[in-house]
């Protein structure tokens, strides 16, 4: 599953993939895109999906990110 995420504060999402990281997501570098910044997570291995778009939307709403889109 891969998750994007965009914002347009950099500090944000530099938290949310240092997150994620460390729960086994492979992230992209943050990059620039107009006037937001966007970085992609991709959880690695096998792990069971179960309630994952709930834990990473808990991770959205409480740092206010503009944007976020996944995908299977």
């Amino acid at each position: 599953m891969n998750h994007t995420f965009r914002s347009s504060e950099r500090e944000k999402l530099e938290i949310i993939a240092g997150l994620l990281q460390q729960a086994d997501y492979r992230i992209s570098r943050i990059r620039e895109d107009g006037n937001q910044f966007v970085v992609t997570a991709r959880l690695l291995g096998c792990v069971a999906i179960e309630g994952e778009r709930e834990r990473i939307g808990g991770i959205v709403q409480h740092f206010e990110v503009e944007e976020w889109t996944f995908h299977d």
